[in-house]
Protein backbone atom coordinates (compact mmCIF):
# COMPACT_ATOMS: atom_id res chain seq x y z
CA UNK A 1 0.00 0.00 0.00
CA UNK A 2 0.95 3.64 -0.36
CA UNK A 3 3.44 4.71 2.26
CA UNK A 4 5.27 1.38 2.69
CA UNK A 5 8.98 2.16 2.93
CA UNK A 6 11.51 -0.17 1.38
CA UNK A 7 15.14 -0.73 2.17
CA UNK A 8 17.77 -1.91 -0.25
CA UNK A 9 18.34 -5.68 -0.09
CA UNK A 10 21.51 -7.53 0.80
CA UNK A 11 23.13 -10.09 -1.45
CA UNK A 12 22.30 -13.63 -0.37
CA UNK A 13 25.35 -15.78 -1.05
CA UNK A 14 23.34 -18.94 -0.51
CA UNK A 15 20.83 -18.01 -3.19
CA UNK A 16 23.63 -16.90 -5.45
CA UNK A 17 25.20 -20.33 -5.03
CA UNK A 18 21.86 -21.91 -5.91
CA UNK A 19 22.13 -20.36 -9.38
CA UNK A 20 19.56 -17.63 -9.13
CA UNK A 21 22.18 -14.97 -9.66
CA UNK A 22 22.11 -11.92 -7.48
CA UNK A 23 19.04 -12.90 -5.50
CA UNK A 24 18.29 -10.67 -2.56
CA UNK A 25 17.00 -10.94 0.95
CA UNK A 26 14.77 -7.97 1.67
CA UNK A 27 14.20 -5.90 4.77
CA UNK A 28 11.58 -3.21 5.29
CA UNK A 29 11.46 0.01 7.25
CA UNK A 30 8.35 -0.83 9.20
CA UNK A 31 5.58 -3.19 8.17
CA UNK A 32 2.71 -2.83 5.74
CA UNK A 33 -0.37 -3.63 7.74
CA UNK A 34 -2.99 -3.56 5.00
CA UNK A 35 -3.26 -5.86 2.01
CA UNK A 36 -2.31 -4.08 -1.23
CA UNK A 37 -5.04 -3.87 -3.86
CA UNK A 38 -5.18 -6.68 -6.39
CA UNK A 39 -4.29 -5.31 -9.79
CA UNK A 40 -2.71 -6.53 -12.99
CA UNK A 41 1.01 -5.81 -12.94
CA UNK A 42 3.07 -5.92 -16.12
CA UNK A 43 6.77 -5.12 -16.20
CA UNK A 44 7.56 -3.10 -19.33
CA UNK A 45 11.35 -3.37 -19.07
CA UNK A 46 13.13 -6.67 -18.52
CA UNK A 47 16.07 -8.47 -20.11
CA UNK A 48 16.73 -12.21 -20.30
CA UNK A 49 19.73 -14.29 -21.28
CA UNK A 50 21.09 -17.80 -20.97
CA UNK A 51 23.05 -18.52 -17.79
CA UNK A 52 25.78 -20.24 -19.78
CA UNK A 53 26.20 -18.07 -22.86
CA UNK A 54 27.49 -17.72 -25.45
CA UNK A 55 27.05 -13.95 -25.38
CA UNK A 56 28.25 -11.25 -27.71
CA UNK A 57 28.82 -9.15 -24.59
CA UNK A 58 29.19 -10.87 -21.22
CA UNK A 59 26.65 -9.87 -18.56
CA UNK A 60 28.00 -8.99 -15.09
CA UNK A 61 29.31 -12.10 -13.36
CA UNK A 62 26.88 -11.72 -10.43
CA UNK A 63 23.93 -11.58 -12.83
CA UNK A 64 24.89 -14.28 -15.31
CA UNK A 65 22.50 -16.79 -13.73
CA UNK A 66 19.87 -14.23 -12.71
CA UNK A 67 18.17 -13.52 -16.01
CA UNK A 68 16.94 -16.74 -17.54
CA UNK A 69 13.23 -16.67 -18.38
CA UNK A 70 12.63 -19.31 -15.72
CA UNK A 71 14.32 -17.32 -12.93
CA UNK A 72 12.52 -14.14 -13.98
CA UNK A 73 9.11 -15.81 -14.09
CA UNK A 74 9.62 -17.34 -10.65
CA UNK A 75 10.60 -13.94 -9.24
CA UNK A 76 7.65 -12.32 -11.01
CA UNK A 77 5.20 -14.82 -9.54
CA UNK A 78 6.46 -14.02 -6.03
CA UNK A 79 6.14 -10.29 -6.78
CA UNK A 80 2.63 -10.50 -8.21
CA UNK A 81 3.79 -9.60 -11.72
CA UNK A 82 1.68 -11.33 -14.37
CA UNK A 83 3.54 -10.41 -17.55
CA UNK A 84 6.69 -8.77 -18.87
CA UNK A 85 8.06 -7.12 -22.00
CA UNK A 86 11.48 -8.53 -22.84
CA UNK A 87 13.69 -5.91 -24.43
CA UNK A 88 16.46 -7.43 -26.54
CA UNK A 89 19.60 -7.33 -24.37
CA UNK A 90 22.93 -6.03 -25.62
CA UNK A 91 24.41 -9.42 -24.71
CA UNK A 92 23.07 -10.86 -27.97
CA UNK A 93 23.55 -7.87 -30.24
CA UNK A 94 21.14 -8.18 -33.16
CA UNK A 95 20.72 -11.96 -32.78
CA UNK A 96 17.15 -12.27 -31.52
CA UNK A 97 16.97 -16.07 -31.46
CA UNK A 98 17.24 -16.49 -27.67
CA UNK A 99 14.50 -13.98 -26.92
CA UNK A 100 12.33 -15.34 -29.74
CA UNK A 101 12.60 -18.79 -28.18
CA UNK A 102 11.52 -17.40 -24.80
CA UNK A 103 8.52 -15.69 -26.40
CA UNK A 104 7.38 -18.87 -28.12
CA UNK A 105 7.84 -20.95 -24.96
CA UNK A 106 5.90 -18.53 -22.73
CA UNK A 107 3.29 -16.78 -24.90
CA UNK A 108 0.96 -15.94 -22.03
CA UNK A 109 3.65 -14.22 -19.95
CA UNK A 110 6.12 -12.56 -22.33
CA UNK A 111 6.01 -10.06 -25.14
CA UNK A 112 9.15 -8.93 -26.96
CA UNK A 113 10.77 -5.70 -28.13
CA UNK A 114 13.51 -6.24 -30.71
CA UNK A 115 16.58 -4.08 -31.30
CA UNK A 116 16.77 -2.07 -34.52
CA UNK A 117 20.00 -2.39 -36.49
CA UNK A 118 20.96 1.07 -37.80
CA UNK A 119 24.29 -0.19 -39.15
CA UNK A 120 22.50 -1.68 -42.17
CA UNK A 121 21.36 0.22 -45.26
CA UNK A 122 17.72 1.33 -44.90
CA UNK A 123 16.19 -1.44 -47.02
CA UNK A 124 18.12 -4.16 -45.18
CA UNK A 125 17.35 -2.65 -41.78
CA UNK A 126 13.65 -2.61 -42.63
CA UNK A 127 13.84 -6.24 -43.82
CA UNK A 128 15.40 -7.20 -40.48
CA UNK A 129 12.59 -5.36 -38.70
CA UNK A 130 9.99 -7.26 -40.72
CA UNK A 131 11.74 -10.53 -39.83
CA UNK A 132 11.54 -10.00 -36.06
CA UNK A 133 7.94 -8.87 -36.45
CA UNK A 134 7.21 -12.20 -38.14
CA UNK A 135 8.87 -13.93 -35.16
CA UNK A 136 6.30 -12.39 -32.83
CA UNK A 137 8.02 -9.27 -31.51
CA UNK A 138 5.55 -6.47 -30.74
CA UNK A 139 7.93 -3.51 -30.53
CA UNK A 140 11.32 -2.25 -31.64
CA UNK A 141 13.98 -0.40 -29.68
CA UNK A 142 16.16 2.37 -31.05
CA UNK A 143 19.44 2.59 -29.15
CA UNK A 144 19.92 6.28 -29.90
CA UNK A 145 23.68 6.12 -29.45
CA UNK A 146 24.00 3.48 -32.17
CA UNK A 147 22.66 5.78 -34.89
CA UNK A 148 25.86 7.83 -35.06
CA UNK A 149 26.12 11.52 -35.81
CA UNK A 150 23.06 11.48 -38.08
CA UNK A 151 20.91 10.44 -35.13
CA UNK A 152 17.58 8.63 -35.03
CA UNK A 153 16.18 10.84 -37.82
CA UNK A 154 18.82 9.60 -40.27
CA UNK A 155 17.67 7.90 -43.46
CA UNK A 156 17.75 4.48 -41.81
CA UNK A 157 16.06 5.84 -38.69
CA UNK A 158 13.23 7.39 -40.69
CA UNK A 159 12.75 4.21 -42.72
CA UNK A 160 12.66 2.02 -39.62
CA UNK A 161 10.38 4.38 -37.73
CA UNK A 162 7.92 4.67 -40.61
CA UNK A 163 7.79 0.91 -41.21
CA UNK A 164 7.35 0.22 -37.50
CA UNK A 165 4.25 2.38 -37.55
CA UNK A 166 2.89 0.56 -40.59
CA UNK A 167 3.37 -2.75 -38.76
CA UNK A 168 1.83 -1.43 -35.54
CA UNK A 169 5.09 -1.74 -33.60
CA UNK A 170 5.79 0.89 -30.92
CA UNK A 171 9.32 2.29 -31.10
CA UNK A 172 11.14 2.52 -27.78
CA UNK A 173 14.01 5.00 -27.61
CA UNK A 174 16.87 4.42 -25.21
CA UNK A 175 19.01 7.55 -24.93
CA UNK A 176 21.51 6.33 -22.34
CA UNK A 177 23.61 9.49 -22.48
CA UNK A 178 20.54 11.69 -22.07
CA UNK A 179 17.46 12.59 -24.07
CA UNK A 180 18.32 16.25 -24.66
CA UNK A 181 20.52 15.94 -27.77
CA UNK A 182 17.96 13.66 -29.43
CA UNK A 183 14.86 15.79 -28.91
CA UNK A 184 15.03 17.62 -32.30
CA UNK A 185 15.41 14.33 -34.18
CA UNK A 186 12.56 12.76 -32.23
CA UNK A 187 10.32 15.68 -33.12
CA UNK A 188 11.23 15.15 -36.76
CA UNK A 189 10.17 11.50 -36.55
CA UNK A 190 6.99 12.33 -34.67
CA UNK A 191 6.00 14.88 -37.30
CA UNK A 192 6.96 12.84 -40.37
CA UNK A 193 5.39 9.56 -39.19
CA UNK A 194 2.58 10.47 -36.78
CA UNK A 195 1.04 7.00 -37.03
CA UNK A 196 4.04 5.47 -35.21
CA UNK A 197 3.90 5.16 -31.44
CA UNK A 198 6.99 6.40 -29.59
CA UNK A 199 7.98 5.14 -26.13
CA UNK A 200 10.64 7.02 -24.15
CA UNK A 201 12.62 4.60 -22.01
CA UNK A 202 13.60 5.06 -18.38
CA UNK A 203 12.22 8.58 -17.78
CA UNK A 204 14.42 9.81 -20.61
CA UNK A 205 17.61 9.23 -18.59
CA UNK A 206 17.41 12.80 -17.30
CA UNK A 207 19.90 11.92 -14.54
CA UNK A 208 23.49 11.51 -15.69
CA UNK A 209 25.55 9.42 -15.66
CA UNK A 210 22.75 6.87 -16.06
CA UNK A 211 24.42 3.83 -14.57
CA UNK A 212 22.31 4.07 -11.41
CA UNK A 213 22.83 4.25 -7.68
CA UNK A 214 24.38 7.73 -7.72
CA UNK A 215 23.33 9.33 -4.47
CA UNK A 216 23.00 13.06 -3.87
CA UNK A 217 25.37 15.14 -5.96
CA UNK A 218 27.17 12.10 -7.38
CA UNK A 219 24.91 12.54 -10.40
CA UNK A 220 23.40 15.53 -12.21
CA UNK A 221 19.78 16.09 -13.16
CA UNK A 222 19.37 17.62 -16.62
CA UNK A 223 16.32 19.80 -16.05
CA UNK A 224 16.33 21.05 -19.64
CA UNK A 225 16.03 17.47 -20.87
CA UNK A 226 13.27 16.84 -18.32
CA UNK A 227 11.36 19.85 -19.61
CA UNK A 228 11.84 18.52 -23.13
CA UNK A 229 10.38 15.19 -22.08
CA UNK A 230 7.32 16.92 -20.64
CA UNK A 231 6.92 18.91 -23.85
CA UNK A 232 6.71 15.72 -25.93
CA UNK A 233 3.34 15.10 -24.30
CA UNK A 234 1.85 17.42 -26.92
CA UNK A 235 2.23 14.50 -29.34
CA UNK A 236 -0.55 12.05 -28.41
CA UNK A 237 1.45 9.09 -29.77
CA UNK A 238 4.23 9.47 -27.16
CA UNK A 239 4.39 7.24 -24.08
CA UNK A 240 6.92 7.19 -21.22
CA UNK A 241 8.32 4.29 -19.24
CA UNK A 242 8.46 5.00 -15.51
CA UNK A 243 11.23 2.47 -15.38
CA UNK A 244 14.75 1.79 -14.11
CA UNK A 245 14.00 4.12 -11.20
CA UNK A 246 17.38 3.36 -9.64
CA UNK A 247 19.00 5.12 -12.61
CA UNK A 248 17.08 8.38 -12.12
CA UNK A 249 16.95 8.76 -8.34
CA UNK A 250 19.41 10.51 -6.06
CA UNK A 251 18.07 8.51 -3.11
CA UNK A 252 17.75 4.91 -2.08
CA UNK A 253 14.48 2.97 -2.28
CA UNK A 254 11.64 3.89 -2.54
CA UNK A 255 13.16 6.73 -4.60
CA UNK A 256 10.88 9.37 -3.09
CA UNK A 257 12.54 12.17 -5.07
CA UNK A 258 10.99 10.73 -8.23
CA UNK A 259 7.41 10.83 -6.96
CA UNK A 260 6.90 14.56 -7.75
CA UNK A 261 8.34 14.04 -11.23
CA UNK A 262 5.96 11.18 -11.87
CA UNK A 263 3.20 13.49 -10.67
CA UNK A 264 4.28 15.93 -13.39
CA UNK A 265 4.17 13.16 -15.96
CA UNK A 266 0.68 12.16 -14.89
CA UNK A 267 -0.51 15.75 -15.21
CA UNK A 268 1.02 16.18 -18.68
CA UNK A 269 0.70 12.73 -20.26
CA UNK A 270 -2.04 11.13 -18.22
CA UNK A 271 -1.49 7.75 -16.55
CA UNK A 272 -2.78 5.95 -19.65
CA UNK A 273 0.47 6.91 -21.43
CA UNK A 274 2.81 5.86 -18.62
CA UNK A 275 4.05 2.40 -17.67
CA UNK A 276 6.20 0.95 -14.91
CA UNK A 277 9.27 -1.15 -15.61
CA UNK A 278 11.97 -2.62 -13.39
CA UNK A 279 14.96 -2.91 -15.77
CA UNK A 280 15.42 -6.44 -14.48
CA UNK A 281 17.93 -7.85 -13.67
CA UNK A 282 19.92 -4.62 -13.24
CA UNK A 283 17.46 -3.46 -10.58
CA UNK A 284 18.91 -6.14 -8.28
CA UNK A 285 22.38 -4.58 -7.84
CA UNK A 286 20.89 -1.12 -8.36
CA UNK A 287 23.09 -0.15 -11.27
CA UNK A 288 24.80 -1.07 -14.52
CA UNK A 289 27.47 -0.70 -15.71
CA UNK A 290 29.21 -0.45 -12.35
CA UNK A 291 32.85 0.46 -11.66
CA UNK A 292 35.28 -2.42 -11.43
CA UNK A 293 35.01 -4.19 -8.10
CA UNK A 294 31.58 -2.71 -7.28
CA UNK A 295 28.77 -5.27 -7.17
CA UNK A 296 25.86 -3.22 -5.81
CA UNK A 297 24.78 0.33 -4.95
CA UNK A 298 22.55 1.97 -2.32
CA UNK A 299 19.74 1.73 -4.89
CA UNK A 300 19.80 -2.09 -4.90
CA UNK A 301 16.35 -3.62 -4.58
CA UNK A 302 14.80 -7.08 -4.71
CA UNK A 303 12.45 -7.69 -7.60
CA UNK A 304 9.60 -8.22 -5.18
CA UNK A 305 10.08 -4.76 -3.69
CA UNK A 306 10.77 -3.13 -7.05
CA UNK A 307 7.17 -3.97 -7.93
CA UNK A 308 6.01 -2.13 -4.79
CA UNK A 309 7.84 1.18 -5.20
CA UNK A 310 4.99 3.04 -6.89
CA UNK A 311 2.69 1.99 -4.05
CA UNK A 312 5.15 3.57 -1.62
CA UNK A 313 4.54 7.01 -3.12
CA UNK A 314 1.80 9.24 -1.75
CA UNK A 315 1.08 12.01 -4.23
CA UNK A 316 -2.39 13.25 -5.19
CA UNK A 317 -2.02 12.29 -8.84
CA UNK A 318 -1.58 8.62 -7.96
CA UNK A 319 -5.12 7.50 -7.29
CA UNK A 320 -5.98 3.84 -7.75
CA UNK A 321 -6.97 4.30 -11.40
CA UNK A 322 -3.59 5.89 -12.13
CA UNK A 323 -1.74 3.11 -10.32
CA UNK A 324 -3.64 0.47 -12.28
CA UNK A 325 -2.72 2.13 -15.58
CA UNK A 326 0.94 2.69 -14.74
CA UNK A 327 1.48 -0.72 -13.17
CA UNK A 328 -0.02 -2.72 -16.01
CA UNK A 329 -2.97 -1.31 -17.88
CA UNK A 330 -0.96 0.83 -20.28
CA UNK A 331 1.56 -1.89 -21.13
CA UNK A 332 -1.19 -4.48 -21.57
CA UNK A 333 -2.85 -2.37 -24.25
CA UNK A 334 0.28 -1.11 -25.97
CA UNK A 335 2.07 -4.44 -26.16
CA UNK A 336 -0.95 -6.65 -26.84
CA UNK A 337 -0.96 -8.78 -23.73
CA UNK A 338 -4.60 -9.58 -24.43
CA UNK A 339 -3.95 -10.80 -27.94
Amino acid sequence: PAGCMLLAPRLSRRLLALSVGAAMSTEKMGSCSSTPPVRRVIDSAVHVWSHTGPWAVDPPVALQAAATPEVLMASAKDAGVSGALIVQPANYGYDHSYVAKALKANPAFFRGMALANPTLPPAEAVAALESVHADGFVGIRFNAGAFGEAGVASDVGKALYRRAGELGLPVGVMAFSGLGPHLPALRTLLTSSPETTLVIDHLGFFRQPARGGLMGDEGTNDEKAWTGLLALASFPQVYVKVSALFRSSSEGPPFADLAPRVGELIRTYGPERLMWGSDYPFVIPGGFPLPEGVTSTPAALSYNNAAKVVDAWTIPELDEAAREAIMGGTAAKLFRFDG
